[in-house]
């Protein structure tokens, strides 16, 4: 840096130097002001870090939150379809058994009706046998068997 100056007969020139230094305080000063926009910048990054950092972990959060919730729907879900499926069953066996309860009465109700038809059919035959137009019908037949069987002979 000395070679810059040019030498007078006290030293170098007062004015190259005052000059020089002025020059250097203007670029100090400069790089000053650089440091601080940078230092400035750096604060700034900082900030928008932390608040992105800060938005990660919320939204970590609000994910692992709305998961668990999720989890919990389906699992109340499953447990209101497990309680649904065991009433739809629960009902279904009971109309089952009355079902099989109607169905036992008809085969009842058919055994005695045919019990009827039987007894009704007894009496009916007993009431024909008894009448006397079948007696009638009996002695005419009896008559004609015993004729035809005596032309016979």
């Amino acid at each position: 840096m000395a070679e810059n100056f040019t030498k007078t007969f006290r030293g170098y020139s007062i004015e190259e130097v005052d000059e020089t230094i002025e020059d250097l305080e203007s670029q100090i000063d400069q790089q000053k002001a650089e440091i601080e926009s940078l230092k400035e910048e750096l604060h700034n990054v900082k900030e928008e870090n932390a608040i992105m950092a800060n938005r990660s972990t919320i939204t970590e959060k609000a994910n692992e939150e709305i998961a668990r919730l999720a989890l919990k729907e389906a699992s109340d879900l499953i447990t209101k379809a497990k309680r649904n499926a065991n009433l739809i069953l629960k009902e279904s066996m009971e109309y089952v058994r009355g079902l099989d309860k109607e169905v036992n009465g008809f085969k009842d109700d058919a055994k005695t009706f045919r019990a009827e038809v039987v007894s009704l059919s007894k009496e009916l035959i007993e009431t024909i046998d008894k009448s006397e137009i079948f007696a009638l019908i009996n002695e005419d037949e009896n008559t004609k068997k015993e004729t035809g069987h005596s032309d016979h002979l």
